[in-house]
Formats: C-alpha cells, structure tokens, sequence
C-alpha cells in the first residue's frame, strides 16, 4: 500500500476516533507529542518509527478535530438557541437561496444582534426558513426578528449534525423579515449565480418536466424541482446518482477545457485553461461534499498531465479525503461524499480483479476472437456498473436502510445516454441562453434520452420486490462486509497476479466518429419526428383533472389543440410535472389560464408557470387577494405584459370550433357575499351533447343563488366543489347540475377531511359515478362530443 494512502487512513481514524470518544485536544496534543518523540528517539527501527510517523498522522487528525468544535460566547448566534426572547437579527444572504415548493431556505452570516433593546456585534451563520415569496437572492441584507433554535434530532437523522457540516448551529423558522438592501454579496459570486440562474431559466422554458429538473440536476445540481415520486422512483433503483453532480461531470467539464485550451492557447497552456475551468464549474455546482471530492481529483489528474508525471489513482482519492476533511473534517460524514468515495474506490480496487475473473471465464469457454468483443462489451455495461454496486451497497443500506434489486439492470439501461445528455444539454442551455427558440430546437435531442432515463426507472420501479427495506445495518456488520470485501479483492489479485495493469479491451469503431454522429442524430431526429405526429390532435376534447395533491388544476386540451389550464394546486413542481405528462414535449404555450380564486391551494403552482410557458391569455375572479403570494401573481403578470381579464357572469368564451364556455358566476347575484371561495369562477363548457361544469370553491350560498337565477347548470361532468366539503354539493344543486360523473380534486389523507363522508353519501344516493384524484391519480375524460370515457394510459 502506497504511502500517502496508510497515512490517510491513519488521519481520518484519529477524525473518528476524536469524534468517538470525544477526545479534548490536550490528550490529543499529549498523543502527538509521544509520537513525535518515538519517531526522533528511534530513528534507526524502521517498524518503530514507520509506527511513530502514522501515529503522528493519527494524533494530527484528532487534533484537527477538536480544534474544529465551536465555541459560543455571547456574540454567536448560537448561544441564544432555545430561549424564549425574539431577536433582532442583521445579517447578508451568502449562498444561493434553497427554493422549494412551500418556502425558502436562506444562508445568513450574522452582522449584528438586537437582544431586550442592546444591539452588539453578532457572528455565526443561521439558516432562516422563510416563506416562498417574496423571493430573495444573493447578497440581500435581511433584518430579521424571530427566535433561534437548535436544529432538531429525528429519530433516523440528525438535521442538527447535517447543518454543522456547513458551519450552522442555529436556525428560525418563518421569522418577520425587512429587505434592508440587496446587491451586497461579492461579484464574483454575484456574476456566477446570475448565470446559473439565467441557464436554469433557460433550461426550464426550454424543456417540460420532469426533464427540465433532471436536467438542472444533472448539469447544474439544482435537485429541488423534480417531484417526490420521481425522486423516490430514482432511490429505490439506484439511480439517483444520476441526477447529482459526480466525477463524470467533472472529468467532461477537464476534457472540454483541455481540448478547448489546445485549440485556443496550445498544448503547453490548455491545463491551466482547464484548471480554471473545473474550479469555476466546481463553484457554479454548489461545491458539496461529493463535488469537492471530484473536483480534487479532476485537478490532480490534470496537474500530471501539466507535469508530464503518471498520476495514482489510489493517491489522489486519498489526498482528496485528506486535503478535504483538513478543511472541514465534518465532511466524512457526509453521505454523499462517502458514497462519492467508496464508488471511486471500487473502480479503482475492483475493477481490476472483477475484469481477470470475467476474462479467465470467458477464455476457457469461448473463441478467443471473441473473448475481446465482449469484454469490451461487459467493461462498458457490466463490471464497472457491478463494481460500484457491489461497493456502495453495504454503505446505501447502513444508511438508509433499503437495497435495490434492481439497480444494475436500470443503470446498464440508462448510463450509456448519460454522456449525450450533459454534452447536448449543455450545449442547448448555452445556445437557449442567447437564442432560446434555437434553444429549444436542440433541447427536443435531449429531451429523448431524458424521457428514456425516466421511463427505465419508472418501470423498473415497478417491478416486484424492486427495492427491499432491510432496516437499520449495525455498524459492526458495514464493518464485517467491507472486511469480507476487502479480503474477496486480495484474493483475487493473488489469483490473477495482476495487480500492475488493467487489461484493455476496446469495442471496434464502426465508422468515423463524425459518421457515427450522423447516424446517431437522424436517427433521434426521425423518432421525435414520429413522436410529434402521434402527439398532434385527435378532434376529441380531453379534460385531465391532474393530480396536484390538495387543490384544483384541470387542462382542458380543445379539438383543434389548443390548451386551458383552470387553476394551478398548491404546488409548482407537482403542476409542472403533471403539465409535461400532458402536453406533447415540443409545446410551450397554453392558449388560457384561469385562476378562478386566489386561494393558495388554487393559485400556488401558476405563480411560477409564466416563467416557464407563453400564456396568451389570463382569466381572474372579481376578488382581490391580500397574500404575498396573491401580490407576486400579480407582480408576474406585469412583468410578462399580460393583463388578465376579469371573469363576469354571462360572458362567453370563444375556444374554436364546436366548443362553447360561459362564465355562470361570479357575478351581481353573489356580490353580497363576503366568503372568498364563493366568487370562485364557475364555467360552463359543452362539446356537442357533453358538457362539464367547473365550480371553483363555491359553496352552498352560491349554489342556492346559481339555482334561484335559472343558471344553465346542467352537465355531464361535474368538478365537485370546494373537494367535496360539506359546505358544498347541497341536494338542490345535484338536481339542477343532474350529472353522471363528478371528479373530486383532493389530497390524499388531507388535513380538512375532504371529501365529506355526508357529501360522498349524497353522491351515492344520486348514482353519481364518483372518481378522485386521491385514488386513481390524475384523471382524463375523453369525448367525441357523443360518448365520454376515461383514457386507460392514467
């Protein structure tokens, strides 16, 4: 074993063992010192002495340890964690906002704190939950009023262990927040992440979900938007390592540089070229801990290659954990750079031997002109793949207490489109940023091995027995298997004797590669091809009630193609998800949106979706919203120029041909009412002898009302209103509306109970075929303006 790689082990087994045992650093330092005594006094044993110098290291890694715990006086942050005061705390936004669905997470480096009316000096980083709007950004200087908390310790983590890995001990929740002043960061960073804003942007108006996410993920590790489903659907696989930024990443972003620096500067400068390039990149990423440890060795690597020296794997992992855990030493427990690590130690240690076993095989059964095609064939497919699984599966399960039985068949099925997906992404997102419609152009080739990826993991997902919950691993049997491991792969490098050299097997090139890009690209361009004919219209009218979780979104898609969306649920990412399952993939435009009430359960996904589609026109109810997320639906429309109509009853919509819409309320004859759901926009819509009836939120006052004025209720389909609450749905409305079907919008195991046992009953009692989101997910009526079904593909 090298060196450097016995005194790395030494380093982080003093990490852990002064993590351990909680070693306080005069006992570290006692250590030290015995071992750098030992390694002067015996200077002629070399046993005693190779001993001193890796107890040295060991000793060295504990130290480094204990001088890393803080320390909170007065003006940290943290020494007012749990108390029963609010405070008055300044402070700057120093990393990228951490958006999601619901709220935002911020990075604050305290400036200053207010505490019973004495304002000092303040330190320390806190991490602030905030609401999801008003959005804020880099460099903001936030004066916020709210109380610190330590973070908490559930029961199958640690949050509290997880953000002192990043230097936060203190965090609030939904605190009063003032904008003091924005634009304060530095404009490096300030410069890097208007990029990588601007190319999420880009990437998102470009492509529908969930590819658009996957593909944030992918080339900018931006993870938040793809959906929970999707996300669970990747874990259980074992793919989600797909969707973060990993060495593969890294080692594309060093050979684009190094080819570009050749061209642009020669050979002699093209690495410092790269260098700089990977170290941007690493930035642009967010530089977690999994990235860090890429990085390290990405550079290495390119810095032999400056040096004109060969370049040990084995060492640059090493140097990479210890140069790592130096700065942080934390970082060796995070699971990302575990799992980061050991994957890259099994294709470094396993490899190998999984090769000469696989070719001893292979040579005593078949023809030798054969045995080199298909080990080219299983090295690309099979052994690196097994390899890693064979190494991080011990470590997946410790961790999180599954194994997936199905991960090797779904990573030999999607990792070989991964390398055209960051190469022609990349390229789309760049282009996309100058010139979006060519943008999109050369989005629709990535779009099909995304749609690939999804599908192999969605339907192996699927598949019996796919992933099983072996719960929590003992830390002495993860210990017992990498031991078992271990001795599996010195055992077969005894066998082998092969230890030097990997055998190289390389697959026959068909063609030039220019030839085989060619043949590559009309081939995915004849099958998008084929996939946008299948998407064009079908001359039927589709209602999908889309699976949104607890609130309204229905996309009506007309005859001819054009497309209305009615309300947007609760949530941006489950309403762009289920838009792109939808909408055919080449179409970024929705010919109407209707919003019809500003109730956050109706109107939280839309805020975003301007961002994302061209809306041509907008529809509101007559009533004014008073929440931020109200305010920032508003603020959106103006900046895309489009001002919405207001809904009145009586006024007819014009959708095509054979497609007729009337607005029944709100209007003068629910005016008098003061319940925000009850000027919900109700519509009237009818396809030859079928027609639906949207109700919004309304309830048993409007019902009466819509009743009383002769309003022309009946439909074949009724949208439940309010989720089947029991304010709503009352006798006299079921008689006047006398539908055959009615579709719940609702939540699974909502906090509200809807929909209403008594309401459900009501149906019952009317014959009323029932179906709802909850159970079937999202639903699609179909009608030929005669018949109505339900599409069977949902």
């Amino acid at each position: 074993m090298p060196l450097l790689s016995r005194l790395g082990i030494a380093w982080i087994i003093g990490i852990a063992l002064a993590r351990w045992l909680n070693v306080p650093w005069p006992i570290a330092a006692l250590a030290g010192v015995i071992a750098l005594a030992a390694l002067f006094l015996y200077q002629r044993d070399r046993r005693i002495k190779a001993g001193a110098i890796l107890a040295l290291a060991l000793t060295a890694g504990a130290f480094r340890l204990t001088f890393f715990q803080p320390t909170f006086d007065p003006s940290h942050i943290a020494f007012y964690n749990d108390t029963a005061t609010p405070l008055k705390i300044t402070g700057i936004v120093i990393d990228e906002p951490d958006v999601r669905d619901y709220h935002i997470n911020l990075q604050l480096r305290v400036e200053t704190i207010e505490a019973e009316g004495i304002v000092k000096e303040g330190q320390g980083l806190l991490l602030i939950r905030a609401p999801r709007y008003p959005e804020r950004f880099y460099g903001d200087r936030l004066t916020i009023t709210g109380k610190p908390e330590t973070p908490p310790i559930f029961e199958d983590f640690s949050y509290a262990d997880y953000l002192a890995r990043f230097g936060i001990y203190s965090m609030v929740r939904r605190p009063q927040i003032t904008l003091i002043e924005s634009g304060q960061g530095s404009p490096f960073w300030t410069a890097l992440l208007t990029f990588k804003h601007h190319a999420s942007q880009t990437i998102n108006r470009m492509m529908a979900e969930p590819y658009a996410s996957l593909l944030n993920g992918i080339l900018l590790g931006i993870e938040t938007g793809i959906p929970r489903g999707l996300y669970e659907a990747f874990n259980m696989t074992g793919t989600s390592h797909i969707i973060v930024i990993s060495g593969s990443n890294i080692s594309l972003i060093a050979g684009i540089f190094l080819l570009l620096g050749q061209r642009l500067v020669g050979k002699q400068y093209a690495p410092p070229l790269a260098i700089i390039g990977v170290i941007v990149y690493t930035f642009l990423v967010g530089a977690d801990a999994a990235v860090q440890r890429a990085a390290f060795m990405g550079l290495m690597y390119i810095v032999a290659i400056w040096a004109g020296r060969p370049n040990l794997a084995i060492n640059s992992l090493i140097a990479s954990a210890i140069a790592l855990s130096l700065i942080n030493p934390l970082i060796l427990w995070d699971v990302g750079f575990q799992l980061s690590f050991v994957a890259t130690l099994g294709l470094i240690v396993l490899v190998p031997p999984l090769e000469h076993l696989t070719f001893s095989f292979l040579q005593n059964r078949l023809k030798t002109e054969h045995v080199g095609l298909l080990m080219a064939l299983l090295n690309e497919l099979l052994i690196v793949t097994l390899a890693a699984q064979i190494i991080t599966g011990p470590l997946i399960v410790y961790h999180f207490g599954r194994f997936s039985l199905v991960s090797l068949l779904s990573n030999l099925l999607i990792l070989p489109v991964q390398p055209p997906i960051m190469v022609v992404g990349g390229i789309a997102t760049l282009v996309g940023m100058v010139w979006l419609s060519l943008g999109q152009l050369l989005s629709w080739l990535v779009w099909l091995p995304l749609a690939w990826s999804v599908w192999i993991v969605e339907q192996t997902a699927r598949l019996p027995f796919a992933s099983l919950d072996l719960g929590a691993l003992p830390f002495w049997l993860l210990v017992l298997l990498y031991a078992a491991i271990a001795a599996g792969i010195w055992s077969a490098n005894q066998s082998s004797q092969t230890d030097e050299h990997r055998l190289q097997f390389r697959l026959p090139e068909i063609g030039s590669l220019q030839t085989r890009l060619w043949v590559g690209g009309l081939a995915v361009i004849v099958v998008l091809i084929w996939l946008a004919v299948l998407s064009l219209p079908d001359g039927h009218l589709h209602v999908a009630y889309l699976d949104v979780g607890q609130g309204d979104a229905i996309l009506i898609t007309l005859p001819e193609g054009d497309q209305i969306l009615i309300d947007g649920g609760p949530s941006a990412t489950d309403l762009n998800w289920r838009l792109g399952q939808e909408m055919p993939f080449w179409d970024r435009t929705l010919e109407l949106v209707i919003n019809t009430h500003p109730d956050a359960d109706h109107l939280g996904g839309l805020v975003s979706l301007l961002d994302r589609y061209t809306v041509e026109r907008a529809l509101v109810a007559d009533v004014e919203g008073t929440s931020q997320l109200y305010r920032t639906w508003e603020a959106e429309l103006h900046k895309v120029k489009l001002t919405p109509v207001v809904a009145q009853a009586g006024t007819p919509l014009h959708l095509g041909q054979n497609v007729t819409a009337t607005i029944l309320s709100p209007g003068p004859a629910v005016a008098h009412i003061d319940e925000p759901n009850n000027h919900s926009i109700v519509l009237h819509l009818q396809f030859g002898q079928v027609s639906f009836l949207f109700s919004g939120d309304i309830e048993a006052p409007v019902e009466q009302r819509l009743v009383q004025i002769d309003a022309p209720l009946q439909a074949t389909v009724l949208k439940s209103p309010h989720h089947g609450s029991k304010t709503s749905s009352t006798e006299m409305f079921l008689d006047a509306v006398n539908p055959q079907v009615v579709v719940i919008s609702v939540g699974k195991d909502n906090r509200f109970g809807h929909p209403s046992p008594e309401v459900l009953e009501r149906y019952a009692a009317h014959g009323l075929t029932v179906l709802r989101t909850d159970e079937r997910s999202t639903i699609e009526l179909v009608t030929d303006g005669q018949r109505i079904w339900v599409d069977k593909n949902h």
